[in-house]
């Protein structure tokens, strides 16, 4: 897609990955943050959507976290790779607000309804209305959110509704919000990385959480030598932790790729203590990198191994 740049000329938008099909949460944390600021590519795994991520598609999205459901381990896994950091960087965060939505072909009635299709995890996360509002309809198990819109939409009958994101409204042309926010619970919220190929490069717009400094930082302890012994005080992973001199707003643990028996890789975000600083200058940005590698290398100098994922 080409669009207008500020002096006139001809530019590409740039390129997002996503984890597809359209129409999911993921589809709608992307738009939601970037509306028609970048140009989307369906990707079918969240792996894909990690490797897809070069200098000819420059953006990825990658699910984080769930509140309910907590850590997406296979995000996480990834984030072990070598190339992040080198080739691949984490350059920011955005935040869904998981909203379920009843959609159903245009002129359906709730009283129409006889069939609910979607995702298992939506279904149970919307027993509470089902059951007051459509306790005969029968449930049908789709393999996502995105899915049972487009069958829905497909389908002749007007008997039929699907729980999807909201933007599944406007993929489909045929189908009409009747209900919004019918989840149990409101306190569903998904987090994302966005993923880029470079660690300076701006995102097409700034973020909510672009205000405060962000860091991501992977960490391995380097394995003492046989006849040392560990302190009963202080554990090796602490010793590096507290070596980064940086408040440490979460940490993720996985198992090392490297050989040996129950090693351990941590990925840590860490966050800026500066009050003034609120990432609103490029001179703020260069400073929090600049702490950032600082951090890092007072992690190597404590014996461990450090390498910055990403700063924003």
């Amino acid at each position: 897609m080409v669009v207008l740049a500020r002096n006139g000329t001809a530019a590409e938008l740039p390129k997002l990955a996503f984890l597809g099909p359209v129409g999911t949460y993921s589809h709608q944390a992307a738009h939601d943050a970037f509306s028609s600021m970048v140009e989307y590519h369906v990707r079918q795994t969240i792996a894909d959507v990690f490797h897809s991520v070069d200098a000819a598609l420059p953006l990825g999205l990658l699910p984080q976290e769930n509140s309910i459901f907590g850590t997406v381990t296979e995000t996480y896994d990834l984030l072990r790779s070598p190339e992040v950091g080198k080739t691949k960087f984490i350059r920011g965060a955005v935040t869904l607000s998981v909203r379920h939505c009843l959609l159903v072909r245009k002129g359906t009635r709730l009283e129409d309804i006889k069939t609910i299709l979607s995702h298992e995890q939506a279904l149970g996360q919307c027993r509470s209305f089902i059951e007051k509002h459509l306790p005969g309809a029968a449930l049908v198990k789709m393999a996502s959110t995105a899915a049972a819109a487009e069958t829905v939409s497909r389908n002749s009958a007007a008997d039929a509704a699907a729980i999807c994101s909201k933007i599944c409204a406007g993929l489909f042309s045929d189908l009409d919000i009747l209900h919004e926010g019918i989840q149990n619970e409101n306190d569903n919220f998904t987090r994302f990385y966005v993923m880029s190929n470079s660690p300076v490069a701006p995102l097409p717009v700034p973020l909510s959480e672009d205000c405060v400094g962000h860091g991501l930082i992977r960490i391995e302890v380097v394995r003492p030598p046989a006849n040392s012994r560990p302190s009963v005080t202080c554990s090796p992973i602490m010793q590096l932790l507290e070596a980064l001199q940086l408040p440490v707003s979460r940490i993720d643990r996985r198992p090392s790729t490297q050989p040996g028996r129950f090693e351990s890789v941590y990925l840590v975000e860490v966050i800026d203590d500066d009050t003034a600083c609120d990432m609103s200058s490029e001179s703020d940005e260069v400073d929090w990198a600049r702490r950032i590698q600082n951090a890092a290398r007072r992690v190597r100098e404590a014996g461990g191994l450090a390498s910055i994922l990403g700063t924003w």
